[in-house]
């Protein structure tokens, strides 16, 4: 991210809102580095779900799908004062998340609509306006042969999405909104059940 001291003071005010965000005990969010070049100010998250306390001397040779958190993710906000034409604001959010499923649900062919739906039912639900919004969803679903037959089959859905926050109410209320509601998709795609208390934002 573009150090502070150049940072336009609404960005920061976003910045400052994010930071401060706090969650329930299943969601592990940590800063990372923001993707380059996609506008001059941005700040990204990255975030697992649903995956309890691993030992220490975990099986390296375990199945992958074994080590993986149920949900993962990752949460982009970008800010360019130009307002880029497609954006329709100053503000874009950027996301991507996947899950794992049961094989058997992986091959339902509606699931690349409900997982849609977990995200922009998620974002109304919480009150967090957007526009523009646009992404892809897709299913997978991968299965063992010849000397990995004894494995299990593993299923995947991936969504990546964006859209335009439409700010009300000071970054403060918006954005930490707009990040507690993605984080509440990443708590339903890993299977968690909803827990209204304990995960709102400090």
């Amino acid at each position: 991210m573009t150090e502070l001291k150049s940072t336009p003071d609404v960005f920061r005010a976003v910045v400052q809102a994010l930071e401060s965000a706090s969650f329930r005990p299943e969601i592990a969010l940590s800063r990372i580095a923001a993707p380059r070049g996609l506008a001059p100010h941005s700040i990204s998250f990255a975030a697992e779900a649903g995956r309890g306390p691993r030992p220490q001397d975990t099986d390296p040779d375990e199945p992958r799908a074994a080590r993986e958190a149920p949900a993962s993710g990752r949460f982009v906000v970008l800010y360019d004062e130009s307002c880029p034409q497609p954006w329709q604001g100053p503000f874009r959010i950027v996301s991507w998340f996947r899950s794992r499923l049961d094989p058997d649900m992986g091959r339902d062919e509606l699931l690349p609509d409900v997982s849609w739906s977990w995200l922009t039912d998620t974002l109304g639900e919480h009150g967090a306006r957007f526009t523009a919004e646009g992404g892809t969803a897709s299913r997978i679903v991968e299965r063992h042969y010849g000397s990995l037959t004894d494995q299990a089959d593993v299923a995947q859905v991936e969504v990546r999405a964006s859209w335009t926050p439409v700010p009300h109410g000071g970054p403060q209320h918006w954005a930490l909104t707009h990040l507690d509601a993605w984080a509440q998709v990443l708590c339903t795609a890993a299977g968690l059940p909803p827990r209204h208390e304990g995960i709102a934002y400090l």
